[in-house]
């Protein structure tokens, strides 16, 4: 047997594991940002790929704690990102380059100015822009992409970052309740680290399915407010810690709920963290064999590969019908709104565009929802039950 103090030295040192990933993931982001690199990174990348896997497949996070584990999804999808963009920044052709200023222009898009200086200070503070901004505000890679408008005050850093903290303070309590809820429905089943089914085949098809249907909302609400979450605390640690300005912190999410077709929810209106490499991965070369219909699959197959490696974090293996075959469904669903549009002239909008939108959104949910049912996740603990209201009022949950 090993006393805690010999456990804890083994999981703190495992921990190390994490930095030489990182360090070369830094090192790649200087690289794309200087000419003729390309060979160096291509040389590189591959020790920065082993490097990842050692440190998803090895490092603990959760430290043996069973409604901890899902510390270690976020761990392998963190290098399963990093693995990605670092393939991206190898094979970039040019070299990416830093905008001198972040200006908006019509409908949300970045608008290009002046190329920013190339001494290696500067340097240094582009390439950690580029390694920790994942949308790549003020970077030349990011043109087209969607921007939301932005609603917080931005004429000083502190009115910005005092609106932040209030959108920060206001979604913890909605995320808890909102998980609590999700967990209410599975006592003894998915509520549990064991895990189980969202589907409950006890009860008539219309029922069961409509319940699912409702658990899978109240899921995607709770992923929503997780993000949000998450995103407020880097803002607030990029405005008051590194004295970063407010507009490089537009927000995260446009409305995703006013979304009229699939494109315009996955497009726009859902958060575009990932969009850069869906794109280099999945859309460019799909689409030069197969044109659009590959692009567009080929991007929703690298989300769903994405999703994929990160419910295997868990430690219960993954599910690629749920992960994978969610992602190419919502792919199949963009792919049917361009024939509609090709047929009949219109575009799929407007509020039979809202209906199409949720109906086809949340009935492939279910196979999203219930395969991280299934492994766990719904029996996480985000904050202790101690300190949990919904557990003050209503009581404790079985998750064992």
């Amino acid at each position: 047997m090993h006393s805690r103090e010999e456990l804890d030295f083994v999981n703190l040192s495992g921990l190390l594991d994490i930095i030489p990933p990182i360090v070369g993931y830094y090192v790649l982001s200087v690289l794309v940002c200087l000419p003729d690199t390309r060979t160096w990174r291509n040389g590189l990348v591959p020790i920065v790929l082993f490097l990842a896997y050692r440190a998803a497949t090895t490092v603990d996070l959760s430290f043996a704690n069973e409604r901890m584990v899902y510390l270690n999804k976020g761990l392998v999808l963190a290098m399963s990102v990093l693995s990605f963009r670092s393939i991206v920044w190898a094979q970039s052709k040019k070299p990416y380059r830093r905008l001198q200023r972040v200006k908006y222009g019509p409908e949300g898009t970045l608008s290009e100015s002046q190329p920013a200086s190339i001494d290696w200070r500067q340097l240094q503070l582009d390439a950690s822009d580029l390694a920790f901004g994942l949308r790549g505000i003020g970077w030349d890679w990011s043109q087209g992409m969607h921007i939301p408008a932005e609603k917080r005050s931005t004429s000083s850093d502190r009115s910005f970052a005092l609106s932040t903290l209030a959108s920060l303070v206001s979604h913890i309590p909605v995320f808890d309740l909102l998980h609590y809820s999700v967990q209410r429905f599975g006592p003894g089943t998915f509520a549990t680290t064991s895990g189980g089914s969202i589907f409950n085949e006890g009860l008539p098809p219309l029922i069961c399915y409509s319940r699912s249907t409702f658990l899978s909302l109240l899921s995607g609400l709770v992923v929503y407010c997780a993000i949000q979450i998450a995103y407020d605390f880097c803002t607030l640690i990029g405005i008051i810690v590194l004295r970063q300005s407010p507009t490089q912190w537009p927000p995260i999410f446009d409305e995703p709920w006013k979304a009229d077709s699939l494109s315009d929810f996955w497009a726009r209106r859902w958060h575009q963290l990932f969009r850069h490499f869906f794109i280099g991965l999945g859309w460019i070369p799909l689409y030069h064999v197969f044109g659009r219909i590959g692009g567009v699959l080929g991007a929703f197959l690298v989300s769903g590969i994405l999703h994929y490696m990160g419910l295997w974090g868990l430690g219960s293996g993954s599910d690629v019908l749920g992960m994978i075959g969610f992602f190419m469904l919502m792919g199949a669903g963009v792919i049917l709104e361009g024939f509609w549009k090709s047929f009949t002239g219109y575009k799929v909008e407007g509020w039979s565009g809202r209906i199409w939108t949720t109906v086809w959104l949340l009935g492939w949910s279910n196979l999203l929802v219930d395969a991280w049912a299934r492994k766990g996740l719904m029996g996480s603990l985000f904050i202790p039950d101690s300190r949990r209201l919904p557990v003050q009022i209503f009581g404790v949950i079985p998750t064992q």
